[in-house]
């Protein structure tokens, strides 16, 4: 077996788009062991991923979506939790959870989310700084160096997420712990206990606001809350909250490694801020922050020449097809007018993310606030990786950021 992709360490020298490209170059799907488990199938072209996840009759997500994770938990969140269920069920769960989501709704919420993400940067940044001799309001006292990850990119989703659900702000960084370690920690006990905190967090929660509703998310998931039960609306509140903190967390970190290590590319967009949507489109191509989706078989079917079984398990690497050359010409260069790009970072059919709209629209704010504050983005030491095989990006990235 010549590919791996289940070790921690693979993924923490980030050496898996290589491993994947190989993949791609085989004919059929591959198959990989597991040594505690059943093994699984791989899909890593385009073509094959979207046929994956294109079908939930055919490839459910009924019995988890993750390699590793727990089929316990699965089995106890089911046809209840949106991202853990199938059609029918699974329509009328989203058409709930994705109500605040909608283009309409999101207007209400623009100029906060904007604002909110300017003000992160401007306290990362140090924008609000007195100058250092005592100069105006509102000057840089000069170049900073900072973890772009931990002072801004880890902060920058869960404060707007937090924000839209009207919670206190003194419980944001608990909030912003509890999701990272109920996500990625590499410990299925630690990412157990994590979400049964943040459940019994949202229980609380969803008490208050059902006696004193407000103008927030939970507000509005309860007020088109269907055949959805408190429990359900629970853990699809986790679901979210997870869903728009991890991705837009890498996406962000990922841009600014790109900025940092060509710096080219950051002078020709201050130079041209109408290359604004192609280039956080092509963000989010080159981070595929959400690298594969389990599905199971559940009926006779054949991909790519590979006869499956019902029961088999297939995984949909989406980072892999992000980089498939049968549909990007030089998928592995950063172009920011890349067009078309056909991404999928944020899946494809019944299960595409609700939440796309918000996280293009907190990249473009953060772009647009550090195009108007930062003249220069350098390295300042060097790029730390996850070693989650699930929802994957940087941990740390020391970053220098010289004032506009």
């Amino acid at each position: 077996m010549d590919i791996d992709l289940l070790t921690p360490e693979v993924f923490a020298g980030n050496r898996h788009p290589d491993q994947l490209a190989a993949v791609r170059d085989r004919p059929g799907l591959t198959w990989h062991p597991e040594p505690d488990g059943p093994g699984f199938w791989v899909a890593a072209r385009y073509d094959d991923v979207l046929a994956v996840l294109g079908d939930p009759g055919t490839f459910s997500s009924r019995a988890g979506i993750r390699i590793g994770g727990s089929d316990e938990a699965a089995r106890l969140v089911a046809d209840r939790m949106m991202v853990v269920s199938d059609p029918p069920r699974h329509g009328r769960i989203r058409r709930v959870v994705g109500a605040p989501f909608t283009p309409a709704a999101l207007r209400r919420w623009h100029d906060r989310i904007v604002d909110g993400v300017t003000d992160l940067v401007d306290e990362a940044a140090g924008a609000r700084t007195a100058g250092a001799a005592g100069g105006p309001p509102g000057t840089a006292a000069g170049p900073l160096v900072l973890d772009a990850v931990g002072d801004l990119a880890q902060r920058l989703p869960n404060q707007v997420i937090c924000a839209m659900m009207d919670l206190p702000r003194a419980d944001w960084p608990l909030i912003g712990r509890l999701t990272t370690e109920g996500l990625d920690s590499p410990d299925p006990i630690d990412r157990l206990d994590a979400n049964a905190e943040i459940f019994g967090y949202f229980a609380e929660l969803l008490d208050r606001r059902r006696a004193r509703p407000g103008d927030d998310l939970i507000s509005e998931l309860l007020a088109a809350g269907g055949d959805l039960t408190d429990e359900e609306l629970i853990l699809n509140c986790s679901g979210v909250l997870t869903g728009a903190s991890e991705t837009v967390r890498y996406a962000a970190a990922g841009a600014l490694l790109v900025f940092g290590e060509r710096p080219a590319l950051w002078t020709a967009l201050r130079a041209a801020p109408e290359l604004l949507p192609s280039t956080v489109e092509e963000i989010l191509r080159w981070t595929s922050p959400g690298l594969h989706a389990l599905r199971t078989v559940t009926r006779p079917v054949t991909v790519a020449g590979t006869r499956l079984a019902p029961g088999e398990r297939v995984t949909a690497w989406i980072c892999s097809a992000n980089r498939d050359p049968a549909v990007f010409a030089d998928p592995d260069v950063f172009l920011p007018d890349r067009a078309p790009n056909r991404h999928l970072a944020f899946g494809w059919g019944p299960h595409v993310c609700v939440g796309a709209r918000v996280a293009r629209l907190e990249l473009t704010a953060l772009l647009t606030a550090l195009i108007r504050r930062v003249r220069v983005i350098a390295p300042a030491g060097p790029p730390v990786w996850s070693g989650g095989n699930f929802i994957h990006g940087l941990t740390s990235l020391p970053v220098l950021l010289s004032p506009a």
